[in-house]
């Protein structure tokens, strides 16, 4: 499952499976993100280690997926953006999902583009709900589940956390 996208400006983006081979391009995407954007998707200021790097990278595709967004920059591949979820055990048929952009490609439609893909990619491997938690304060992400039809609730044990939840019987908007 390899796609070519292009942006409104142009560029050309590659959607592909990471593969273990990506670790270095992972490192320096993951170092490249503002404070932010990592605190955002973390959900925390801490950073990754070197063995979360390579959890990232090297998986499980029976049980989860992983997509990357690539453009060459200079003749060079960089990443600028992943989506993955991951299978839960206890829910068959559900995954959580999470994703996350460089920061000169949020708002530009690359967002839509890698969550479709990674829903489709999900509807074809068996997952029928994807699932996710994001902070309240989190408006890009906010948007984006709800342009793409995602259910926005709440969390009731933490009034800064919003639960989002899509039945993959009903297709993604892009």
């Amino acid at each position: 499952m390899r796609e070519t996208w292009t942006a409104a400006d142009g560029s050309e983006i590659t959607i592909r499976p990471i593969s273990a081979a990506d670790l270095e391009l992972e490192r320096e995407f993951v170092s490249r993100l503002s404070p932010t954007t990592g605190y955002q998707r973390l959900m925390s200021a801490r950073s990754l280690s070197l063995a979360e790097l390579k959890r990232f990278t090297d998986i499980d595709y029976s049980r989860e997926m992983a997509l990357i967004a690539t453009t060459m920059v200079e003749g060079k591949e960089h990443q600028i953006g992943v989506a993955r979820y991951v299978k839960d055990e206890a829910a068959p048929g559900e995954a959580e999902f999470a994703i996350v952009l460089a920061d000169d490609w949020q708002g530009r439609g690359l967002g839509s583009k890698l969550l479709a893909s990674l829903l489709a990619a999900a509807r074809a491997h068996g997952v029928r709900r994807a699932v996710a938690t994001t902070m309240s304060t989190n408006e890009g992400m906010l948007a984006l589940a709800q342009r793409m039809g995602f259910t926005l609730s709440p969390n009731p044990a933490s009034p800064s956390i919003t639960n989002l939840t899509l039945e993959l019987g009903e297709t993604p908007r892009p």
